[in-house]
Parts: C-alpha cells; sequence; structure tokens
C-alpha cells in the first residue's frame, strides 16, 4: 500500500454540465462554416478574452494580499504551438488580404 506522499496524482476527466455541451455543439457546428481567418480572428479573440480575466482575478487575488505567480505562454510557445497545428504565415498568401477583422 502506498503512502499518501508517494501516490500520484491522477488528472480526472472534466466533464461539461449539460447546457455547456450544446453550446460546445452549437460552437463546433457554427466553425465548420467559417474561414480561416475567421477562425483565427475568433481563437484571437477569446485567447484576448482570457488574458483579460487572469488579470482581473490577479488583480482581486493581489486585493487579498494573495500573491500566485501566473504563467502566461511566450511569443516562442505560441510560434510553436502554432507551428504544430500546421499554421503558416505562408498560407494566408490564398487570402483576399481584407484585413477588416480586428481581435480586440
Amino acid at each position: 500500500m502506498q503512502s499518501g506522499m508517494e501516490r500520484s496524482v491522477e488528472p480526472r476527466e472534466f466533464e461539461l454540465p449539460l447546457e455547456l455541451q450544446f453550446a460546445m455543439r452549437k460552437a463546433e457546428l457554427q466553425s465548420e462554416e467559417m474561414t480561416w481567418e475567421e477562425l483565427r480572428f475568433a481563437l484571437l479573440s477569446l485567447y484576448h478574452q482570457r488574458l483579460m480575466e487572469w488579470h482581473a482575478i490577479k488583480d482581486i487575488m493581489a486585493s487579498e494580499n494573495i500573491e500566485i505567480d501566473w504563467d502566461h505562454p511566450t511569443d516562442l510557445e505560441l510560434a510553436e504551438l502554432a507551428a504544430a497545428c500546421g499554421y503558416r504565415d505562408d498560407d494566408e498568401e490564398g487570402l483576399d488580404g481584407d484585413d477588416d477583422l480586428q481581435p480586440f
């Protein structure tokens, strides 16, 4: 039998509540009709929203004298993630060059 210190913590699977599962499915269906540029815009907007939420949480915790070091991805880590997902800058050659979409 393993002691409490020797046991490894197994990550447990997170299950979304039913209403969030419906929202995820709706988003999935909507994303199938989006262009790559629209998907990129949506991802950047979501990333910006999460950064703002992290900042707000950090401010709230600082007001309560709780200090936590937040680990934000660096530009290099984001570039590596983009490369791993197959996104390349030359993929944009086929686009019409409209810069109407602004993520923020």
